[in-house]
């Protein structure tokens, strides 16, 4: 986040204290403060004000967030907690697309899979559905290993001399570094874990008759669609 870029972490946790509490306050553009400045080497004056702040990275910005701003040599050097949010959000930004060509059965199995869920879904809801058990599948070791296991037995699940079909969508640095760490513990490529997910995904919602987190996964689909 753009906090953790401009400043250095202790003197950040030095400016939030003073902000987190009980009696947190919701500052704006033209209130005053003061804080550690870098640039400045001391604690000066400073204001409150909107600005576009890049991140180190090279990948993105956070635009038009409040952030606190040195009198005298200009530098953005602290952000108060009520950015937090937007910065997060301007962070998670998708900018990674992803590319596959699959046998239509896999893509076919995806959508009978969003259909169950919420015969409404739009197309849309193929992403959502596969972001949640990506991130699922990330968080545990056994979740990687069943998933490996499962394209060992299951990963032609499907009939892989149908057509081709386009599975394509852009995640956020989040997702794709869920995704990265599941390639990195399981050894399979990008294609065949969306191949090993679509099948669990098919055994759990279309071909169980009580299929797992069902409600958890309508709330996520009245969301996608709201």
């Amino acid at each position: 986040m753009v906090h953790q870029i401009l400043l250095r972490r202790s003197r950040y946790r030095i400016h939030q204290r003073a902000q987190i509490g009980v009696h947190m306050k919701l500052y704006s553009a033209g209130d005053k403060g003061k804080a550690l400045c870098d640039h400045c080497q001391g604690l000066v004056a400073a204001t409150y004000a909107y600005r576009t702040v890049p991140f180190s990275d090279g990948e993105g910005k956070a635009r038009n967030i409040l952030v606190l701003v040195c009198d005298s040599c200009g530098a953005v050097i602290a952000t108060p907690a009520q950015s937090t949010p937007a910065i997060r959000a301007a962070r998670e930004v998708a900018v990674k697309p992803i590319e596959l060509n699959l046998p239509a059965p896999f893509v076919e199995a995806l959508d009978l899979a969003a259909f169950r869920i919420d015969p409404e879904a739009a197309t849309e809801f193929r992403k959502r559905l596969l972001a949640y058990y990506i991130l699922e599948t990330a968080e545990t070791e056994p979740s990687q290993k069943d998933l490996q296991d499962r394209f060992s037995r299951h990963g032609e699940a499907f009939r892989s001399d149908a057509p081709k079909r386009r599975l394509s969508f852009k995640v956020t640095p989040r997702l794709n570094n869920a995704l990265d760490h599941i390639r990195a513990t399981t050894s399979l490529t990008k294609t065949d874990i969306i191949k090993a997910l679509v099948v669990k995904i098919y055994e759990d919602i279309v071909q169980s008759p009580s299929p797992r987190d069902l409600r958890e996964l309508r709330r996520l689909a009245a969301v996608t669609a709201a």
